[in-house]
C-alpha cells in the first residue's frame, strides 16, 4: 500500500509469549520486516501481561530489542491480568492499552469512572501514551477525551474490515 502512495503511519501486531519464545523469533522478525522494505518505526508490538516470572523476563528481553530497532510498543489489555506496576513500569513500554471492560465499568459507574481516570493520570505523568480500547459511542469517547485518552479504538470508528476496504481509511501522500 506504501508503494501505491497511501501513508500508513503505524500498523500493530500482536504477539504471544508463546511466539516471542520460539527459536530464532526476532531474527526472523527482522528478516521479514527488511525483505518488505518497512520501516521499523512504522510498526506496534502488542503484549499482554505476562502470568509468571519465565513470560515477564522473555517479554522484558523482547521490549528491549524492539525498542532498538525503533518498534513501538504497547501493553494490550491492561485491567484485565494480574497487574503488576513494577513490572509494567519497568518494561518502558510505550503505549498502555486498556482494556475495553474498564471503559464500560466507567461508563456505569463513578468509582470506576474515578479509577479509570486515575490511572490514565498516572501513566501520562510516568510517560505512557495511553489508548482506549471499545470505544462505541459519544458518550465513551468524551469520556476517554477527559480521562486523557492519546489514542482511542472502537466500533464507533470502525468495525474490522477486510484488507480490501482499508484504502478507504488511508490518505495517499
Amino acid at each position: 500500500m506504501q508503494d501505491e502512495g497511501y501513508q500508513i503511519s503505524r500498523v500493530s501486531v500482536n504477539l504471544s509469549v508463546e511466539e516471542l519464545g520460539e527459536k530464532d523469533f526476532m531474527e526472523e522478525f527482522k528478516s521479514i520486516v527488511r525483505a518488505a522494505g518497512i520501516d521499523f518505526h512504522t510498526i506496534a508490538v502488542e503484549f499482554t501481561e505476562s502470568q509468571n516470572d519465565t513470560e515477564y523476563e522473555l517479554v522484558q528481553e523482547c521490549v528491549s530489542e524492539f525498542k532498538q530497532l525503533g518498534v513501538c510498543t504497547y501493553l494490550d489489555d491492561f485491567g484485565t491480568g494480574y497487574s503488576n506496576f513494577d513490572r509494567i513500569l519497568s518494561l518502558k513500554l510505550d503505549v498502555v492499552k486498556f482494556d475495553r471492560s474498564l471503559l464500560l465499568m466507567a461508563d456505569q459507574d463513578a468509582n470506576s469512572r474515578f479509577m479509570l481516570d486515575y490511572f490514565s493520570t498516572a501513566f501520562e505523568r510516568l510517560g505512557y501514551k495511553v489508548l482506549y480500547e471499545g470505544v462505541e459511542t459519544d458518550a465513551q469517547e468524551e469520556l476517554c477525551i477527559i480521562s486523557h485518552a492519546d489514542y482511542l479504538q472502537g466500533y464507533k470508528f470502525s468495525k474490522p474490515i477486510p484488507i480490501e476496504e482499508l484504502p478507504r481509511f488511508l490518505t495517499r501522500g
